[in-house]
């Protein structure tokens, strides 16, 4: 079945883990980008600047890539947040890139794709990826339409526990729901162009 044959008010236990929650996370020392991605509920932004942490102090991160400027349904920008959060905690300001502008998932991929030059990069270049595991889902389906450089090599390191766990989005009616959303947000993205549909069994 395609992705895009889904029918998100059928969507079972075993569909939400193999869509949301099947991200491996990949070993690696290096990365020359990190990319954190903002959020406008700080509960889940926190979770992600945690982790964020944990990584710039166990691997070798040559830059921080912070995305995210006031999203639709947020009150502050998210770029700042995590920037002030990262000089709080020792962070050298010089390896920070902001990127403070968008306020999509798809506008954040599009905007450090442009900034960044990343289709013009000539030699590899390891890319590590931070937020939650259900949000990974949506990050790789839109890098892979958009990334045309055979030299970009991303890297998933997504938050093991969250508020938005596997088992708390089976058990919470108000995470299904939002799942459920996902599911349709994505699938019309297919249709418009903007990810490419592929085979989920």
């Amino acid at each position: 079945m395609k992705l895009s044959e889904i029918n998100p008010n059928k969507l079972d236990n075993t569909l939400i883990k193999k869509l949301f929650f099947d991200v491996k996370n990949e070993d690696y020392d290096y990365a020359d980008y990190m990319i954190i991605y903002g959020c406008h509920i700080k509960e889940l932004l926190d979770e992600r600047m945690n982790h964020a942490l944990s990584i710039i102090k166990n691997k070798n991160i040559d830059k921080i890539v912070l995305t995210g400027g006031v999203g639709v349904n947020g009150n502050f920008n998210e770029s700042e947040y995590m920037y002030n959060v990262l000089l709080k905690n020792g962070i050298d300001k010089n390896m920070i890139i902001i990127e403070n502008k968008s306020t999509t998932t798809e506008e954040n991929n599009i905007n450090i794709l442009n900034m960044l030059d990343l289709n013009s990069i000539n030699k590899r270049t390891n890319i590590v990826l931070v937020t939650q595991k259900v949000h990974m889902f949506r990050l790789k389906l839109h890098w892979k339409n958009i990334i045309k450089n055979p030299n970009i090599h991303f890297y998933y390191d997504s938050i093991d526990e969250s508020i938005i766990s596997y088992n708390n989005c089976i058990n919470d009616p108000m995470l299904q729901l939002e799942v459920k959303k996902q599911v349709e947000k994505t699938i019309n993205f297919i249709k418009e162009g903007k990810y490419s549909d592929y085979d989920i069994d």
